[in-house]
């Protein structure tokens, strides 16, 4: 599988037109490992926000409330697929619950939301990166600036989240999907050097309701309320954020902690490949090394029985609505499970020698 994953990374990367000229940085890094993301910081990117100012955030749209309840509260039958189906795609083909749509290019990051997946496509014939694809399969062109590197989604509202990183601070923005605008542009500090290279160990974004976890290798980290702008710095360094519960990656182990504390909840230990909370922060999904390979368990994050699903692997990511969905590992098979165990299993149409991975939501392919 990782000879594989390497291959395709390489030919995602190297065919496309790249939005700015450290790219090679931040996909050799994506290649390394998904929990250990880079991005580059580069003078193009900290031209696109100079214009942004030196402080202060700008916030609209305050009426939307977080929702809390990572689960899609609706009756309608395209929201109930989507959180009960997932979403993926392999090529240009993407799956949002029942529905199917082709884009052009093919995407290389699917971001979660309430509203439905945000994709990022290189080189989109309109001059847009991004797009919202409804679970009723309605695609709508967004206006998020093409110089987003990457966005992380809230599966429990309609908004994402990015990061420009700039020397010795960051810019967070953050963006509501339903209305396509943006809700508040602001800074952060994140002081550290610059490795030579201009890559620096900047964590992705995490977005959970009212606040944006930012965070670097060297443990730096802040939540911030990106309503109100108060910066609270952690103890912690998070790689992920849902509904109050982070995971986080130090000195070769993993553990669960408390976001707003960094009180640790539970000690997952060493050895592990990946580590995939659920959208309600109540399970986990755990992707262990060992001699014969890899074993992927869901367990309760506060601790229990871990429950095996037989072939998952890291490749695998979480329905909105909290079910495990995945490509069964070497063929083209696509295994969804509750976290009780219980699997069904589909045929992934269009898997060939060209596009031979079904791409998980949520799997950051760059940086």
């Amino acid at each position: 599988m990782a000879e594989r994953l390497t291959d395709l990374l390489h030919h995602t990367v190297d065919d496309l037109p790249l939005p700015h000229p450290d790219a090679a940085a931040i996909a050799a890094a994506g290649r390394a490992r998904r929990t250990r993301r880079r991005v580059g910081a580069v003078v193009a990117a900290a031209a696109a926000v100079a214009a942004v100012g030196a402080g202060g955030a700008v916030v609209a749209g305050l009426d939307d409330g977080p929702t809390r309840n990572s689960h899609v509260a609706t009756q309608d039958p395209a929201d109930d697929a989507y959180a009960r189906l997932g979403t993926y795609s392999v090529g240009e083909h993407v799956v949002v619950g029942a529905a199917t749509v082709e884009l052009t290019p093919a995407p290389h990051h699917l971001a979660q939301t309430s509203a439905g997946v945000v994709t990022q496509q290189f080189g989109s014939g309109d001059g847009k990166s991004f797009s919202l694809v409804r679970p009723d399969g309605t695609v709508t062109p967004l206006s998020i600036p093409a110089g987003a590197w990457s966005v992380s989604g809230d599966p429990s509202n309609p908004r994402v989240a990015w990061l420009v990183p700039l020397e010795q601070e960051g810019r967070i923005h953050v963006w509501d999907v339903a209305r396509d605008e943006e809700l508040t542009t602001l800074r952060v500090d994140l002081p550290g050097e610059i490795p030579a290279g201009g890559t620096s160990g900047l964590r992705e974004i995490q977005l959970d309701g009212d606040f944006a976890y930012v965070g670097t290798d060297r443990r730096t980290a802040h939540r911030v309320d990106w309503r109100t702008g108060a910066d609270q710095e952690l103890p912690f360094s998070p790689v992920a954020v849902h509904d109050g519960v982070a995971t986080s990656f130090d000195d070769g182990r993993w553990s669960l902690v408390e976001a707003a504390t960094g009180d640790v909840i539970r000690d997952l230990g060493p050895r592990i490949e990946t580590v995939t909370l659920s959208p309600d922060g109540k399970h986990v999904l755990v992707v262990r090394t060992g001699g014969s390979g890899s074993v992927a368990t869901v367990e309760p994050t506060t601790g229990g029985t871990p429950v095996e699903l037989p072939g998952f692997t890291g490749l695998s990511s979480w329905s909105v609505g909290g079910r495990i969905v995945g490509q069964v590992d070497g063929t083209d098979t696509l295994r969804r499970c509750d976290v009780d165990g219980r699997c069904d299993d589909a045929p992934i149409p269009w898997t060939d020698q060209e596009n031979p991975l079904a791409l998980p939501a949520d799997y950051l392919m760059l940086g």
